[in-house]
């Protein structure tokens, strides 16, 4: 793709690109954010699908993009609920929750298995079924099972 192809691209799509982010972030920087992140990646890779194509192509990769930035956002939220709610209920805890709740995160980003991570997520953060989940990662309910027990206690057992 040459310079003035990308310019024209950018021209006719951008505000349209930055509409649909702004609408799934409602955070103006973040959404531009977004925006650039795409066009970046396409002006390295310089691969673009059919002329017709080109729309839908841009608009899905807005929306996917904006729907991990939401995800990383959805992590660090429902960890910490996740968190109160077990303090709430065994004792009282003197709680910094940022620290608490960085440390929980950079523990599960470390030390679980890329597997153990994907499970995690889909069942606690997008509170997916075992079925779901089992279907999303293409292992069985039980693995699913085995592989979020195993990932509770790890994290059980370094924060205790």
């Amino acid at each position: 793709m040459d310079k003035k192809e990308f310019e024209h691209i950018y021209r006719q799509y951008y505000a349209q690109m930055y509409r649909l982010a702004k609408t799934m972030l409602y955070d103006p920087q973040e959404s531009k954010d977004v925006v650039s992140d795409i066009f970046a990646r396409l002006l390295r890779d310089g691969v673009l699908p059919h002329k017709e194509k080109v729309e839908g192509y841009l608009m899905t990769a807005v929306r996917n993009r904006c729907r991990d930035v939401l995800n990383h956002k959805s992590i660090r939220e429902r960890v910490e609920k996740l968190l109160l709610q077990e303090s709430a209920q065994n004792n009282p805890i003197t709680w910094n929750d940022d620290d608490r709740l960085e440390r929980l995160i950079q523990f599960i980003e470390a030390e679980l298995p890329p597997l153990s991570q994907q499970i995690f997520q889909l069942r606690f953060l997008r509170e997916m079924s075992y079925e779901e989940v089992a279907q999303a990662t293409g292992v069985s309910k039980v693995t699913v099972y085995i592989h979020l027990s195993q990932s509770l206690q790890r994290i059980k057992d370094h924060f205790r």
